[in-house]
Order: structure tokens, then sequence, then C-alpha cells
């Protein structure tokens, strides 16, 4: 579970607190308990087995107790805004990084190695051929008897590329303020949008949390410069049966990352 899904939810009831102008209603009161619920039965133990470590969730769990008893009386809105932003600057500063580097650490353990029928479903619904491109990328690693490996890496190389490029055209990823900002300081120099600042707008268009965002361009910046170093490595020493397994193996591990990042850019409708 992506952490920043829970800083979205709270992010959501802070937005609805601070735009009432009445007393605390019971509507409200629904609410909050609803996110307290999705906290002990989906978030906490996502997260305890993320981090291995209660001491590191239990402030939110105190918070939250707090915030369950506050509502369950007759608070007032000042209060219960105050609760639940104790809650979100706890979890924004002490546990959104540590859960964050463990969801992307261990996204890729979710999908086994070679074909995941989720990607090919979302890819289907995208772009029928780069579904097909995805399925013979899965059938070239399949072939133990292949001298090379180069061109499936370059097609799986590809279709990350053109799934960033449709879902984050270069005319609106230049639209927006955080881009035009860079632009305008000199902090980028590049004349499009590279692979990292499209994963960007794609996970900021879907509300997610600016350190998972980063998090995930990091992760997109590294998987594509291993997938250009097996597109354009040429092998001097060795067999070349050794060089076709060690291909072979890379591309394996890739397409287990490209799987994970590939979850988190599709559409799931």
């Amino acid at each position: 579970m992506n952490p920043s899904e829970f800083l979205d939810a709270i992010e959501r009831l802070l937005n609805r607190l601070r735009k009432g102008r009445s007393s605390f209603g019971p509507s409200e009161r629904t609410h909050v308990r609803s996110v307290i619920g999705a906290w002990c039965e989906v978030y906490q133990p996502a997260f305890l087995a993320m981090l291995g470590d209660q001491s590191l969730i239990q402030p939110i769990d105190d918070d939250l107790q707090t915030l369950l008893m506050a509502v369950s009386r007759t608070p007032t809105r000042l209060g219960v805004i105050r609760l639940v932003n104790r809650v979100e600057r706890h979890f924004t500063v002490n546990l959104l990084v540590p859960l964050s580097r463990a969801y992307w650490s261990r996204v890729p353990e979710k999908t086994r190695p070679g074909r995941d029928e989720e990607v090919a479903a979302r890819l289907r619904r995208l772009d029928p051929e780069l579904a097909a491109g995805y399925e013979q990328v899965v059938l070239d690693l399949d072939d133990g008897e292949r001298l090379t490996y180069r061109a499936p890496a370059a097609e799986l190389r590809e279709i990350l590329t053109d799934v960033l490029h449709q879902l984050a055209p270069t005319a609106d990823v230049q639209k927006s303020d955080w881009y035009r900002e860079a632009r305008r300081s000199g902090a980028r120099q590049e004349p499009t949008p590279t692979r990292a600042e499209r994963t960007k707008f794609i996970l900021r268009s879907r509300m997610q949390g600016d350190t998972a965002t980063e998090t995930a361009e990091a992760y997109m910046k590294s998987v594509e410069e291993r997938l250009a170093s097996l597109v354009n490595t040429t092998y001097k020493r060795g067999s070349a049966a050794a060089h076709a397994g060690t291909e072979r193996d890379e591309l394996g591990q890739l397409l287990q990352y490209a799987n994970a990042l590939l979850r988190e850019l599709l559409p799931t409708t």
C-alpha cells in the first residue's frame, strides 16, 4: 500500500473540516470515524508490516484514539482540526519518508518474475500495441535459447517511454506550475520533460504525496539507466552464452521493477 494514500485521506478530511463554518456536525463525525477505522483496519497493519517497528506507528495510534474520544463527545471544530493537524504533522515528518522508502524497496516483491496479469490488463486498456509489446518481452525472456536479450530490453524501455508520453503529454507537463518554475529558475535545461518529470506529473495528477512522488521519480530514473545500459552494452570478454545468461538475468530483474512502476503509473480503469 502506497503510504501517500493515508496522507491523502487525512488531507481530504482536513479540507472538509476547514471549509465548514458551523458547529462540528454528524456527517463530519462519521467522516472522522471512517478515517480512524481505515487506519485501524487497513493502514496500520500494512505500515507495521513495512516498518516492523510498533514504536514508529504508536504515536499515530495514540493521536487517533484521542481524536476518536473527542468526536464521541461534543467537540469544537477548531479542536478537531488541531488533533487532525497533529496526526498529519507526525505522519509527514516522521513516517512518510521511511514508509515511502520501504514501499518502493519492496514493491517488486509483489510481482513474480515475468508477466504481471494486472499490468498486462491495464496496458490493453491503454494501448493494445503496447500490450502486445509487453507480451513479446515476456515471451523473449522465457526463451532460454536467445543469443542476446538486448532487443526485448529495448522493447521494455520503449513501453515505459510510450506510457509516460501518453499519460503525461509534453504540452501538459510544460503547463504545470512546478515545471514552469523550474524553467524560470534555471533548475532544468532539457528542452522537453524527462521521464522522471513525466512520472511526477502522472502521480501528482492523482494527488500522490510529494515524498512518494519524488521516490518514484528516482525509481524511474534508476530503471531507465539500467535498461539503457543493458541495451547499449558491448561485451568484450567471456563466452557468448555467459553474456546471454547475464543479460537474461538482468532483464528478468528489470521486468519486475518495470511491473512495479507500471502498476503505479497505469490507470486502474
